[in-house]
């Protein structure tokens, strides 16, 4: 599978995510932010059906069946596992290990976040095809919020496909995609 193909499935999971699951994203639904976990569960469950049944996806997945083994760790103090993995369970390497992705609601505020370094050592550790950090960049603009994601990915073989993270939609995507939100919520 193409790197172009894994985006486009992971672009079209997180559409129907912000738009099926905007509770998740607006500051009014409580006065706590939105968790990384919670997010990527649902785009989990969004992205589980583009595809075929040999792959599983976790939020959450030790290998060992102990604590987080160091190697997966994300570095000194930053003890979080990845947020969502497109893998086949109980094997190893990139022929069953296709994605590693990483969340942040917003890449100024993620004190506990892994850097793009610290995500492509647990991509190289484990064999994942293809490693992805998206900032949802949630801000507090109003009673709906706003949202203006971008992403960085990396490949296994290559390394960084972008030397910065870049827009997951253009303007005119972003704009369609909050107005369907505005109907569905604001309505």
């Amino acid at each position: 599978m193409l790197i172009h193909d894994v985006q486009a499935r992971v672009r079209i999971a997180l559409t129907s995510t912000l738009i099926n699951e905007w509770g998740l994203f607006t500051p009014r639904t409580g006065t706590s932010a939105p968790s990384e976990r919670s997010i990527a569960f649902h785009l989990g469950w969004s992205l589980r059906p583009s595809f075929d049944e040999s792959w599983d996806m976790d939020c959450d997945y030790e290998r060992s069946g102990a604590a987080v083994e160091p190697s997966l760790a994300f570095g000194e103090g930053v003890h979080r596992a990845p947020d969502l993995i497109v893998h086949r369970r109980g094997r190893v390497g990139p022929a069953d290990n296709l994605l590693l992705l990483s969340l942040s609601a917003d890449f100024a505020s993620a004190g506990d976040a892994p850097g793009i370094e610290q995500l492509r050592n647990v991509q190289l550790r484990y064999g994942y095809r293809y490693g992805a950090w998206v900032d949802l960049q949630l801000s507090e603009e109003g009673a709906e919020g706003r949202i203006m994601p971008r992403w960085q990915w990396m490949e296994l073989e290559s390394g960084l496909v972008s030397p910065e993270p870049e827009p997951v939609y253009n303007t005119a995507e972003l704009r369609s995609i909050t107005s369907q939100i505005h109907l569905v919520y604001v309505g």
